[in-house]
């Protein structure tokens, strides 16, 4: 089977990998396709293209945006996005001058815990586009204060917790808006792995689907099969894209692989198909 993936991260945000060397490992473990869906950026995507097309890949532009749904944040894919369209770029600056308000005041509150982080230890900023809440686990882990990235969510930044500040999202309505002005289509990212959803994200569905989604990842590594199935169900009573993708961030989740998630996770490349036909 042709396989591919449709959700895959570079350290242009939250991965650890370049966009050329993502492209070069899609390509050594026999993938057809991926697409690069960095948050709120789209800077990797041409480095991946041009490894891609030396390598025999297609690399998919696309991006991860982070939304607002009624006070609770989901994560909506767009696919198939014109990178030439000014209102794309003009958009996404705003998002990231979003982020970086929140991560100084991130940054503030490790420091007010006593924690010695400072912004050159979160990375070359002159290499990341963005800069997102694994790269503080990582700086903490690096400093000696965790033995773990997932230590320092758990204790520091998941909601609740010392020093985590709430990300200021656009609504799903504004980026499902975007996504379409800039000629992509808009994917809701991994549907059950939304606590709020207590299990049923068909309502939720229903009304994003209201409001002009595309389609849903299907196909996930946290997706159980009967979650699988019923979301497929879902996508083909209502004419919805159905994709599927690893989320791989190389080292900053371990034991995830491009192409395969935990080791059963394929996606065939006949999915590709429905954006033709959409």
């Amino acid at each position: 089977m042709k396989r591919i993936d449709l959700h895959v991260h570079s350290n242009k945000s939250d991965g650890t990998l370049s966009p050329s060397e993502v492209a070069e490992l899609a390509h050594a473990q026999s993938l057809c396709a991926i697409a690069l869906t960095d948050h709120d950026t789209i800077a990797g995507i041409k480095e991946c293209q041009e490894t891609g097309r030396e390598l025999g890949l297609e690399v998919i532009p696309g991006i991860e945006l982070s939304a607002d749904y009624h006070g609770k944040e989901i994560h909506i894919l767009g696919l198939y996005l014109d990178l030439s369209n000014p209102i794309l770029h003009e958009t996404l600056k705003a998002f990231v001058e979003a982020r970086e308000k929140r991560n100084q005041e991130m940054l503030a509150k490790f420091q007010a815990l006593g924690f010695d982080i400072t912004e050159e230890d979160l990375g070359p900023r002159d290499q990341l586009s963005i800069i997102a809440r694994p790269h503080f686990a990582r700086a903490m882990m690096n400093k000696g204060y965790a033995n773990s990235m997932e230590e320092v969510f758990e204790k520091y930044i998941t909601p609740g917790k010392p020093a985590y500040v709430q990300k200021a999202a656009p609504t799903f309505k504004t980026c499902i808006d975007l996504i379409h002005q800039v000629g992509g289509k808009a994917i809701l990212a991994h549907p059950y792995i939304y606590k709020f959803v207590n299990q049923n994200p068909l309502p939720m569905l229903d009304e994003l689907r209201y409001n002009g989604l595309d389609g849903v990842e299907v196909i996930y590594p946290k997706h159980y099969e009967p979650e699988t199935h019923r979301l497929t169900q879902y996508c083909k009573s209502h004419n919805l894209i159905i994709t599927g993708g690893s989320d791989f961030h190389g080292d900053n989740k371990p034991n995830l692989q491009i192409g395969c998630g935990y080791g059963k996770t394929e996606v065939p490349y006949e999915l590709l198909e429905q954006f033709v036909k959409a």
